[in-house]
C-alpha cells in the first residue's frame, strides 16, 4: 500500500532573498572595498609581513606594459565578475612563486566619454598588486591608486558584451567558470541590460519558471548547496523543455519544499512527462500526490530514493550482465519510481514502453524497501 503524504509545515524560503540572480539593477564595487577584504584574510596578512621580514622589495619594472591605467580608475561589476577568492591571491602571491612578470593584462569595458574602467577579468590581477603595494612590497610604490598596470579594454556602454566576454575569457586558458556562471551570464544580461538574445531570453524565462515556486540556483560551492531548502546545483534543469520544468519544481514546491533540490528531480520528470506524453497518459494531481507518499513514506525524500536506486542499479549490472562498474543510466530513476508504484498497489496507468525497461532491477532493491510490496 502506498504512504499517504503527510504534510509538513511550509516555512518562509530564505533563497527568496538571498537568490543571486533576483538583481535587476547591477551592482558595484571599487577596488578599494576588494582589497579591504582581501586585507582581512589572516593568511594573507602574514605573506604581507613575511614580505617585509625578508626584506623583500618588488621592481615595478617587472610587470607587462600595455596600456597603462591607474587602478584607482577601476571598476569591478559584482554581477559579471565572480567572488573575490582570497586563499587564491594569497596562493599565487607565495613567496618564491610570485613574479610580477608573469601579471595579466586586466581586460576592461571603458564607458565613452568616462575616464573609467570595468574589469571583465583580472580582478584577482588589479587586487594582489593594489594590496601588495598597500603593503609596501613594491619598491617606492605606496599610493595604489596612483600605480598603473597593464589593461587591454574595448570601449562599449554594451554591458550584456561585457558579460559575454568575461564568459568567453574565462572559457579559453583557465579555470573554466561553472555552469552556473555561465547561467547567470545569461540571466543577468536579460534582467541589468535587456538583452534580446534568444539564448539569454530562454535561460532567464526558466530562470523564472523556478523562482515561481522557490526553487533557486546556487553554484557548487555555495554556502547554500546541499543544505538550503529549494536550493540546487544541477544545471540539468535549463535544459528541460519548459512544460516538464514547472512539472518538476511544482512537484518540488508542493511535496518536498522542506529540502534542497536533489538533481534527480530533473531526470525523473524529464523522463516520466516524455513517457507519459508518448503514451498519450495524462499526469493527474493525485498521482503526483501518491509519488510524494511514496518517496516521503519509503525514503524519506529523493536524495535517499536516489542512492537506492544507484545501489540497486549497481547490484543488477553486476549480477545480470557481470559487470563490475556497470555505467549508471539515468532513466533507472523514473523507471524504478514507476515499477515501485504498480507493485505497491497505485492504478494510475502508466507508459509500458517505461515499465519494459529494467524490470529486474527491482530484485536488487534493498531488501527493508521490497518488504514493503512483497
Amino acid at each position: 500500500m502506498i504512504p499517504a503524504y503527510e504534510e509538513v509545515v511550509r516555512k518562509p524560503n530564505k533563497l527568496k532573498n538571498l537568490n543571486p540572480l533576483k538583481n535587476t539593477i547591477a551592482t558595484v564595487v571599487d577596488l578599494e572595498t576588494r582589497i579591504t577584504e582581501l586585507q582581512s584574510y589572516k593568511e594573507w596578512v602574514k605573506l604581507m609581513e613575511s614580505y617585509q621580514t625578508s626584506g623583500i622589495k618588488l621592481s615595478p619594472s617587472l610587470r607587462p606594459m600595455i596600456k597603462m591605467v591607474k587602478l584607482g580608475l577601476l571598476l569591478i561589476d559584482e554581477d559579471i565578475q565572480r567572488a573575490l577568492d582570497p586563499k587564491h591571491c594569497r596562493k599565487i602571491s607565495t613567496i618564491g612563486i610570485f613574479d610580477p612578470r608573469l601579471l595579466q593584462v586586466v581586460y576592461c569595458i571603458k564607458a565613452p566619454g568616462l575616464d573609467e574602467y570595468h574589469a571583465v577579468d583580472g580582478q584577482h590581477t588589479a587586487t594582489i598588486v593594489a594590496a601588495m603595494v598597500a603593503a609596501g612590497v613594491f619598491e617606492g610604490e605606496t599610493d595604489w591608486r596612483n600605480v598603473e598596470v597593464p589593461v587591454l579594454y574595448i570601449e562599449t556602454d554594451n554591458k550584456a558584451f561585457a558579460r559575454k566576454a568575461f564568459a568567453l575569457i574565462n572559457g579559453k586558458g583557465k579555470k573554466k567558470i561553472s555552469p552556473w556562471y555561465e547561467h547567470r551570464t545569461k540571466v543577468m544580461s536579460v534582467r541589468i541590460d535587456g538583452s534580446e538574445d534568444e539564448d539569454d531570453v530562454d535561460a532567464e524565462r526558466k530562470q523564472t519558471i523556478c523562482e515561481k515556486y522557490n526553487c533557486y540556483a546556487v553554484d557548487e560551492d555555495s554556502p547554500h548547496a546541499g543544505t538550503t531548502p529549494g536550493a540546487f546545483t544541477h544545471m540539468k534543469a535549463f535544459s528541460l523543455p519548459d512544460a516538464t520544468l514547472e512539472l518538476a519544481c511544482k512537484f518540488h514546491n508542493e511535496y518536498f519544499h522542506y529540502d534542497p533540490i536533489n538533481g534527480s528531480l530533473w531526470f525523473m520528470f524529464d523522463d516520466i512527462k516524455t513517457g507519459f506524453d508518448a503514451a498519450n497518459i495524462k499526469i493527474t494531481d493525485n498521482f503526483l500526490g501518491e509519488l510524494a507518499g511514496l518517496l516521503q513514506g519509503c525514503f524519506a525524500g529523493l536524495a535517499e530514493f536516489h542512492e537506492a536506486v544507484h545501489a540497486a542499479h549497481k547490484r543488477w549490472g553486476k549480477a545480470v550482465y557481470n559487470i563490475e562498474k556497470f555505467p549508471w543510466q539515468d532513466d533507472a530513476i523514473a523507471v524504478v519510481l514507476l515499477h515501485m508504484y504498480q507493485r505497491m498497489g497505485g492504478t494510475q496507468q502508466l507508459p509500458q514502453h517505461m515499465l519494459d525497461r529494467f524490470e529486474k532491477i527491482m530484485d536488487f532493491i534493498d531488501d527493508d524497501i521490497k518488504a514493503l510490496y512483497e
